[in-house]
């Protein structure tokens, strides 16, 4: 890993984003990645679905937290599929216009589609390269961080139904 400049300074360095994957060495490479990138706080990883949906709740310990400014959510994981989160977040007024980027190894035709029809902003696959996986998340962190006009936090202030 290198220590470039970050790729951005205002806004997007203000950027909260939930990382939602079951696998640790996954996890820590992302968070790691988006810091490469330049973000070095608000990036939150949670194991599983059922831990995802309790912070985007703010249910227990998590009832300080932001709401996050993106989601990227892994498809295959224990107790809550990513589905069945992504299914939960879309039907959520408060949290429907949280983009959540799918990032998932699969390639299975019928989950892409299952993504999008529950309304995913995007389904991306994983690179298996590292390299490659350094220069996705840097690019995500461009777009999602940069280049796209997310909602304004005051719409996600307020606690969900």
């Amino acid at each position: 890993m290198t220590t470039e400049e970050p790729l951005f300074t205002g806004e997007a360095s203000k950027l909260d984003v939930l990382i939602v994957e079951n696998d640790p060495a996954t996890a820590r490479l992302t968070m790691e990645a988006f810091r490469e990138a330049g973000l070095h706080h608000g990036v939150v990883c949670l194991p599983d679905g059922d831990e995802a949906l309790a912070y985007l709740r703010r249910e227990g310990k998590h009832h300080i937290r932001p709401h996050p400014d993106i989601i990227f959510l892994d498809l295959h994981m224990p107790k809550k599929s990513g589905l069945q989160v992504l299914s939960e977040i879309k039907k959520s007024s408060r949290l429907v216009v949280i983009p959540v980027i799918v990032v998932s190894g699969s390639e299975d035709p019928r989950e892409v589609r299952q993504a999008y029809e529950l309304h995913a902003s995007c389904y991306i696959r994983k690179p298996s390269d590292l390299h490659q996986f350094l220069q996705f998340i840097s690019v995500c962190y461009q777009f999602w961080g940069g280049v796209v006009t997310l909602p304004p936090k005051a719409e996600l202030t307020s606690n969900i139904a």
